[in-house]
Protein backbone atom coordinates (compact mmCIF):
# COMPACT_ATOMS: atom_id res chain seq x y z
CA UNK A 1 0.00 0.00 0.00
CA UNK A 2 1.64 3.65 -0.57
CA UNK A 3 2.13 5.91 2.05
CA UNK A 4 -0.01 9.13 1.76
CA UNK A 5 1.58 11.96 1.67
CA UNK A 6 -0.84 14.34 3.09
CA UNK A 7 0.04 17.02 5.97
CA UNK A 8 -1.65 20.66 7.09
CA UNK A 9 -0.39 24.04 7.74
CA UNK A 10 -2.11 27.17 7.98
CA UNK A 11 -2.78 28.91 4.84
CA UNK A 12 -1.46 31.97 7.01
CA UNK A 13 1.94 30.71 7.01
CA UNK A 14 4.84 30.91 3.75
CA UNK A 15 4.52 28.73 1.37
CA UNK A 16 7.26 26.50 0.59
CA UNK A 17 8.32 24.29 -1.91
CA UNK A 18 7.91 21.46 0.35
CA UNK A 19 4.26 22.22 0.19
CA UNK A 20 3.79 20.21 -2.66
CA UNK A 21 0.17 20.41 -3.99
CA UNK A 22 -1.22 23.10 -1.81
CA UNK A 23 -5.58 22.60 -1.15
CA UNK A 24 -7.43 25.51 0.36
CA UNK A 25 -10.29 23.09 2.03
CA UNK A 26 -11.75 26.74 3.35
CA UNK A 27 -15.50 28.02 2.41
CA UNK A 28 -14.19 31.67 2.25
CA UNK A 29 -10.82 32.50 0.67
CA UNK A 30 -9.18 36.24 0.65
CA UNK A 31 -7.50 37.61 -2.52
CA UNK A 32 -4.21 37.07 -0.72
CA UNK A 33 -4.46 33.65 0.03
CA UNK A 34 -1.97 31.05 -2.07
CA UNK A 35 -3.40 27.66 -3.14
CA UNK A 36 -3.29 25.59 -5.87
CA UNK A 37 -6.31 24.17 -5.58
CA UNK A 38 -10.22 24.98 -3.82
CA UNK A 39 -12.30 22.76 -2.10
CA UNK A 40 -14.71 24.75 -0.19
CA UNK A 41 -17.10 21.20 0.41
CA UNK A 42 -14.56 19.98 2.41
CA UNK A 43 -15.56 22.99 4.43
CA UNK A 44 -17.31 22.97 7.60
CA UNK A 45 -20.84 24.41 6.88
CA UNK A 46 -21.70 28.62 8.36
CA UNK A 47 -23.94 27.22 10.91
CA UNK A 48 -21.84 24.29 11.96
CA UNK A 49 -18.63 26.28 12.17
CA UNK A 50 -20.45 29.22 14.35
CA UNK A 51 -21.71 27.29 16.32
CA UNK A 52 -18.12 25.79 17.77
CA UNK A 53 -15.92 28.42 16.55
CA UNK A 54 -17.92 31.80 17.26
CA UNK A 55 -20.73 30.94 19.95
CA UNK A 56 -19.20 27.76 21.74
CA UNK A 57 -22.31 25.89 21.13
CA UNK A 58 -20.46 22.83 21.00
CA UNK A 59 -17.18 21.34 21.86
CA UNK A 60 -14.64 19.55 19.73
CA UNK A 61 -16.36 16.46 20.21
CA UNK A 62 -19.47 17.21 18.84
CA UNK A 63 -17.70 19.23 16.04
CA UNK A 64 -16.19 16.24 14.78
CA UNK A 65 -19.36 14.25 15.01
CA UNK A 66 -21.53 16.85 12.88
CA UNK A 67 -18.79 17.22 10.61
CA UNK A 68 -18.04 13.76 9.94
CA UNK A 69 -21.64 13.28 9.26
CA UNK A 70 -22.33 16.52 7.05
CA UNK A 71 -19.33 16.76 5.10
CA UNK A 72 -17.02 14.01 5.13
CA UNK A 73 -19.89 11.15 4.56
CA UNK A 74 -21.36 13.50 1.67
CA UNK A 75 -18.19 13.73 0.16
CA UNK A 76 -16.02 10.84 -0.28
CA UNK A 77 -15.54 10.99 -4.12
CA UNK A 78 -13.36 13.96 -3.06
CA UNK A 79 -11.37 12.04 -0.64
CA UNK A 80 -10.79 9.89 -2.69
CA UNK A 81 -9.72 12.34 -5.48
CA UNK A 82 -7.18 13.99 -2.18
CA UNK A 83 -6.09 10.17 -1.69
CA UNK A 84 -5.14 9.69 -5.28
CA UNK A 85 -2.70 12.61 -5.49
CA UNK A 86 -1.21 12.18 -1.99
CA UNK A 87 -0.06 8.83 -3.21
CA UNK A 88 1.91 10.07 -5.96
CA UNK A 89 2.91 13.56 -4.55
CA UNK A 90 2.71 15.74 -1.78
CA UNK A 91 -0.54 17.74 -0.82
CA UNK A 92 -0.85 20.44 2.16
CA UNK A 93 -4.37 20.95 3.42
CA UNK A 94 -4.79 24.69 4.29
CA UNK A 95 -7.29 26.67 6.11
CA UNK A 96 -6.59 29.66 8.57
CA UNK A 97 -6.01 27.62 11.98
CA UNK A 98 -2.35 28.01 13.16
CA UNK A 99 -2.73 24.28 14.04
CA UNK A 100 -4.63 21.42 13.28
CA UNK A 101 -5.44 19.85 16.55
CA UNK A 102 -9.33 21.15 16.37
CA UNK A 103 -8.91 22.02 13.09
CA UNK A 104 -11.21 20.15 10.41
CA UNK A 105 -7.92 19.52 8.39
CA UNK A 106 -6.68 17.01 11.08
CA UNK A 107 -10.36 15.38 10.57
CA UNK A 108 -9.74 15.04 6.37
CA UNK A 109 -6.56 13.77 7.09
CA UNK A 110 -7.89 11.00 9.46
CA UNK A 111 -10.61 9.97 7.18
CA UNK A 112 -8.14 10.06 4.23
CA UNK A 113 -6.01 7.52 6.03
CA UNK A 114 -8.98 5.64 7.35
CA UNK A 115 -10.06 4.80 3.61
Amino acid sequence: MSKLNIYSKSILKKISINDGLRVCVMRRIKPEYKFDIWIPMLAPPEKLLNDYIISKKINWKKFSEKFNKQVLSNNKHLIRILISIAKIRKVTLLCFEEVDDYCHRSLIIKECKKL
